[in-house]
């Protein structure tokens, strides 16, 4: 039986954690992300470190099972002047025993709710692989709305895969427009 769920900013203490499910995510599901779990396994642990460092602009959230990391989300603004009022949600996955509890609803919520914090902030945008329906289906719900499908976005093991473009807009200052 799982313990009550809790969501948290992740520290570089918990790089060890955050890196062992990363790569789980990108074993289990290698159409839903950039990058491979062969390319984050030769990656140093001070690179996960640095990845959950403080900032404003930057946010790793995790799902916690008493102290076991359950899911994780990413939060990171964009760095131009002109960007800047859009951050981008990345890297959303919860492990097969936390799923069906409403974990990556959790996870998604604290992102919407740390950008909608940020000075100026007006919209929130993901990526998402067009098959994925629940996962499309958790975003429509939340208020993300489609702009765009990529066509052969991601190549996993020579097959193509495209994804979707979303967004939760609001004008700065309020709630989503």
């Amino acid at each position: 039986m799982m313990l009550p769920l809790s969501i948290r900013r992740l520290e570089p203490a918990d790089a060890p954690a955050y890196r062992a499910l990363r790569l789980a995510a990108l074993r289990e599901s290698p159409s839903a992300y950039g990058s491979s779990a062969e390319e984050e396994e030769a990656l140093p642990l001070a690179l996960f470190e640095d990845r959950l460092a403080a900032g404003a602009e930057r946010a790793v959230f995790g799902a916690f099972d008493g102290t076991t990391l359950v899911g994780l989300t990413g939060l990171v603004r964009e760095p131009k002047a002109k960007r800047a009022h859009t951050a981008s949600v990345f890297g959303v996955y919860v492990a097969p025993q936390a799923r069906g509890q409403h974990t990556g609803r959790r996870l998604m919520q604290a992102a919407i709710d740390a950008a909608r914090s940020l000075p100026g902030m007006r919209q929130l945008r993901l990526c998402v692989n067009a098959d994925n329906t629940a996962a499309i289906r958790l975003y429509a719900s939340l208020g993300f709305e489609t702009f765009g499908r990529e066509i052969d976005a991601v190549n996993v093991d020579g097959r193509f895969h495209d994804e979707l473009h979303m967004a939760l807009r609001w004008r700065a200052g309020s709630g989503p427009a």
